[in-house]
């Protein structure tokens, strides 16, 4: 009678622990790694265990108390061996999901699912590498959504991002399902055309604005969306998925230039969407009546969170949707010595914006970039002397910044301009360091009050150990000359949250705040200063 409960028992385990055997095996072909792997062998040496202590006692024509406890044990093992296996394979499936979602998020786009630009150029690179076996030419197709911003303004930035995934909906009852669809960006979507060559490109792109000319309801409004797309094809138009996909958007900024629909790129036509005379007689024209817009982008205060700041970024909007970004005009503004004229409007509108902020009771601070012609030029200091005095704001409120670069061209003669400029109350900073050659003894004698690291040296802080010490260097050196260091391009949260573990005073980047417009601004500190009333009357 024992004999036989005996062997039940064993078996009974081993039976637990084939099953955890085909749980194991299971769990390798969802999860093909070596630490899975390695349960299997394990799981069959037990097995192996459990079959030789079964035959031993099968073979005994009677057995002792002590190989009925040790029956007992091979149950036991059994029975804890699927249950520790149980939790194991939970945590390793728990592991492997969100795994499975961190590669899912890297490589889709949180609002619409859809695939983002990084996984549009993977599959295009793809595309590339099929080409030389199949010669299976393809498209790529850049949709813009035209004055997108306008929504937003008007119905605020949920409704905006509830008519994206609606658009993104009607693209996917469009396309086949075998067209790459993804969202490039914000009102931007790519998808590839596949066999260009069988395929009327013309008729299929009015095809789709037809399908797309569709009103679409936004708080009981309804609003008719236009686009505006851009062709190019392999090829024909690139070697590489950067090129391809950066003249299929230079063909769509070109057909808005032309006002027309759509584009297929020619690079005879479009080598540049404007070439440096062009802007320069349209800017020209644009400074008639300063046809610029002015954003603000948020500054995180590490050690001060009630403190407000921005930065000052310039725009040039030229109509249907398209902007010249101050890295195009700023150099040929600078070339033609409009740039003074700008820097002043900028000066005059920022300050007058404070002044309107201080009458409805809030102070926040903001910074604005100089020019290298500004700081050779010796009316800047008795300009701002009189917007000061005219407008009456704090000038601790202003901080004025100059780039490494621009300061080291004549370094007397930027320090006796910012000096000259220290004694009115505004602060100083240097942006964009590291990127020029200022040498240590120059850089303690000007008045500076913040350095500003270049964003070619944060975004990659983490994963590069030379940049890590760049940083860390810069920082100790900011704060052994009582300066402030600002880190600009942070757009993750472990970024920004390394910056301020090692001493950064101001966090710049998409991670804390885009670049917003007035009426956004405006929205965020009527927020921002209800939040600081609470907290005051709390305290």
């Amino acid at each position: 009678m024992l004999k036989s409960i005996s062997i039940i028992l064993v078996l009974l385990g081993m039976l637990a622990l084939i099953s955890a055997l085909r749980s194991s095996i299971s769990l390798y072909h969802k999860d093909r790694r070596p630490s899975t792997f390695s349960f299997i062998p394990v799981m069959l040496g037990f097995v192996l265990g459990y079959v030789v202590f079964t035959g031993y006692m099968a073979m005994m024509d009677k057995i002792s108390v002590i190989e009925f406890v040790v029956s007992m044990v091979f149950f036991g093992g059994g029975i804890f061996c699927v249950m520790i296996f149980g939790v194991v394979s939970q945590s390793m499936e728990r592991i492997a999901f969100a795994e499975f979602q961190q590669r899912h998020n890297e490589s889709h786009d949180s609002l619409t699912g859809l695939p983002n630009r990084r996984f549009l150029l993977q599959t295009i690179n793809q595309h590339i590498h099929d080409f030389e076996t199949t010669q299976q030419r393809f498209g790529v197709a850049t949709v813009d959504i035209n004055n997108f911003n306008h929504i937003n303004e008007v119905f605020g930035h949920q409704a905006g991002d509830s008519v994206l995934y609606q658009y993104s909906e009607r693209l996917r009852e469009f396309v086949e399902q075998d067209i790459f669809l993804a969202r490039t960006s914000g009102n931007r979507f790519t998808f590839i055309i596949n066999s260009p060559e069988t395929t009327n490109v013309a008729h299929y792109i009015e095809t789709i604005q037809s399908y797309l000319d569709h009103p679409q309801t936004i708080n009981d409004h309804d609003v008719n969306l236009t686009n505006t797309i851009g062709v190019s094809l392999y090829p024909e138009h690139g070697s590489c998925s950067e090129d391809i996909l950066k003249r299929s958007e230079i063909a769509m900024y070109s057909a808005k230039r032309i006002q027309v629909p759509y584009a297929v790129y020619e690079a005879a036509s479009y080598r540049q969407l404007y070439d440096k005379v062009e802007l320069a007689q349209m800017l020209q024209v644009a400074m008639v009546n300063m046809d610029f817009d002015l954003y603000f982008q948020p500054v995180l205060n590490v050690n001060a969170s009630r403190k407000t700041t921005f930065e000052v970024l310039i725009r040039w909007p030229l109509g249907n949707g398209y902007t010249v970004s101050p890295d195009e005009f700023i150099p040929i503004a600078e070339q033609t010595n409009a740039i003074h004229q700008i820097t002043r409007w900028v000066l005059q509108k920022t300050v007058a914006q404070l002044a309107e902020w201080a009458d409805k009771g809030m102070a926040p601070h903001v910074q604005v970039n100089l020019s290298v012609r500004d700081i050779e030029d010796n009316s800047l200091e008795p300009f701002l002397r009189k917007l000061l005095r005219d407008y009456a704001i704090q000038p601790s409120q202003l901080t004025l910044e100059i780039t490494e670069t621009s300061m080291m061209q004549n370094p007397k003669k930027a320090q006796a301009v910012l000096e000259k400029i220290k004694t009115l109350g505004v602060s100083l900073s240097i942006d964009d360091f590291g990127t020029g050659f200022s040498s240590l003894s120059i850089l303690s004698n000007m008045p500076i009050d913040e350095i500003k690291i270049d964003r070619s040296f944060v975004t990659d802080l983490l994963y590069s150990s030379n940049h890590e010490a760049i940083v860390r260097s810069t920082i100790y050196l900011a704060h052994s000359l009582d300066c402030s260091v600002v880190a600009e391009g942070v757009e993750t949260e472990a970024l920004g949250q390394y910056l301020m573990s090692i001493g950064c005073d101001k966090i710049q980047g998409f991670w804390y705040g885009r670049p917003m417009n007035l009426s956004q601004v405006d929205s965020w500190l009527n927020d921002v200063h209800v939040i600081n009333n609470r907290v005051a009357s709390q305290n």
